[in-house]
């Protein structure tokens, strides 16, 4: 019987993550520290890794390759934009102080840190509530984008519903047992996979299109439009697109965790200093095969340009590269997923669960786990049935997360901020962004940008407004902080 390459692949994809999952879970211990942080002792490959494998999406190598078929080149500035160099330069901005926060008080997610800054059970609480409402919906849209992917490469084969079940099910496998360093280690062999085989990928279909230049003339010939600057979209679209992406990804949970859980503030520098240069290698990559997928497929229309990655690996490429197309594909899909569900399990069982019943640090794992079946389940389940409100939600939790910056940001270095400001600019934009979004607020309003530019610029207003308008926090309180961060810049630093 002739078992075809595909399925080869795949059973060894899925036993090497569960053979690193078994094994991380044998250094695992059952304690809230270890199974949530990895005992805070991430070294510099794995942050780096989990940091990359964990933003690298199912947009990218998709998403974005159809959007550089439809755009040409400029889909490379258009996405990646300011990312390149103000993203890597949050993780420090807002990562180095709030990591200092969770080594000198046991801080372990947003909610705890800004709670705990601020000295308030309601700021904790809204953090939690807006989290989970901007990371679910967008952990929908990963699993439904693996399982398109795993239906369309595998020609139909195995059902979406299959196919869905199959992503979840198999970070749950390591996810369970092994916590965050199951995550981490898995997305450290995911993240290597991607970034060696989505290189050789490019190089074998230029090949098969007879080479860069061969490539780059037909361009010319048959369509010079995609080797300019698009005119898809203008200045200000393009503005406010670079704007949302370069700061929403040090709000994601996962991202922010991961951070909190590194070994010391030398491991944040290398990750902030090698990020931008995989993140700029990836999306050019994707960027060249969409642009190289408008002449060797031309005519497709914008839903069929999202999947021009696959049809390039199926129609031009021998079986074996679709074969590691698709387990690219589900790598990077996974790599968010079961941090994601790690993420919210982890911000349940500590920033609710615990509030309000007293469980043990070895109780708070089992929790996890059991948290981790129940997000599961639901996500698994909305990914079915695909609701128009939460994709509405989805497609637009970047902004939500990108307007939740400002109150951070302010948090760590403003000792005036107060629980009331930050409450007021977590809340009101939140509301004013989807008012925007369903088209219930004048498009005026927006002064030609998209909504979270001005949502961004309400939230740092409010801040600082309402704060100066209340009173100011207790001295106590701000020493707290903001002592700890004198003792640590005038010489005295945790390493």
């Amino acid at each position: 019987m002739n078992i075809p390459v595909e399925w080869i692949l795949l059973v060894l994809y899925v036993l090497f993550l569960v053979g690193i999952g078994g094994y991380v879970a044998t250094l695992t211990r059952n304690t809230r520290e270890d199974y949530f942080l990895a005992g805070r002792g991430l070294g510099s490959l794995a942050i780096f890794m989990a940091l990359f494998a964990s933003n690298i999406t199912a947009f990218t190598i998709i998403g974005h390759a159809g959007l550089a078929y439809e755009m040409g080149y400029g889909a490379f500035g258009y996405v990646i934009g300011w990312s390149i160099f103000i993203t890597p330069f949050t993780y420090y901005l807002v990562g180095y102080r709030s990591w200092l926060l969770g080594k000198r008080y046991g801080y372990a997610t947003q909610p705890q840190v800004f709670g705990g800054i601020l000295n308030s059970r309601a700021v904790s609480l809204t953090f939690l509530v807006l989290l989970l409402f901007y990371t679910l919906p967008y952990m929908v849209l990963s699993i439904r984008g693996g399982a398109i992917t795993f239906y369309t490469v595998t020609g139909e084969a195995v059902s979406f519903e299959v196919a869905a079940a199959f992503i979840v099910g198999i970070s749950l496998l390591y996810t369970i047992p092994a916590g965050l360093r199951g995550t981490v280690w898995t997305d450290v062999f995911q993240g290597i996979f991607f970034l060696v085989v989505v290189v050789l990928i490019l190089f074998a279909v230029g090949v098969e299109l007879g080479g860069f230049s061969a490539i780059t003339q037909r361009l010319l010939e048959e369509d010079p439009v995609l080797m300019e600057r698009s005119q898809s979209f203008s200045t200000i679209d393009w503005f406010s697109y670079s704007f949302k992406n370069s700061l929403a990804v040090i709000v994601f949970p996962q991202m922010f965790i991961r951070i909190l859980a590194t070994r010391n503030s030398v491991v944040m520098q290398k990750a902030t200093v090698f990020y931008p240069l995989a993140l700029a290698l990836v999306f050019g990559v994707s960027t060249l095969l969409g642009v190289w997928g408008s002449i060797a497929i031309p005519g497709l229309g914008a839903d069929e340009a999202s999947y021009i990655v696959p049809a390039l690996i199926s129609e031009h490429l021998a079986p074996l590269w679709a074969a590691l197309g698709l387990v690219v594909i589900l790598s990077v899909i996974k790599s968010s997923v079961d941090s994601q569900l790690l993420s919210v399990s982890h911000m349940v069982t500590d920033d609710f669960l615990s509030r309000y019943i007293k469980i043990s640090s070895r109780q708070a794992v089992l929790w996890g786990r059991v948290f981790l079946v129940i997000f599961s389940g639901i996500a698994y389940y909305i990914a079915l049935i695909e609701p128009a409100a939460i994709m509405a939600v989805a497609e637009y939790a970047f902004s939500g997360f990108s307007i939740m910056l400002p109150v951070m940001i302010t948090a760590l270095y403003w000792p005036r901020a107060n629980k009331y400001g930050v409450c007021a600019a977590l809340i009101v934009p939140a509301v004013m962004l989807q008012l925007w979004v369903v088209g219930w607020l004048p498009s005026w309003t927006t002064f030609g940008f998209m909504p979270v530019v001005p949502a961004f610029f309400l939230a740092a207003l409010l801040v600082v407004v309402v704060s100066l308008l209340t009173p100011e926090p207790p001295a106590s309180q701000r020493e707290k902080t903001f002592g700890l961060f004198r003792k640590t810049f005038n010489g005295v630093r945790l390493h």
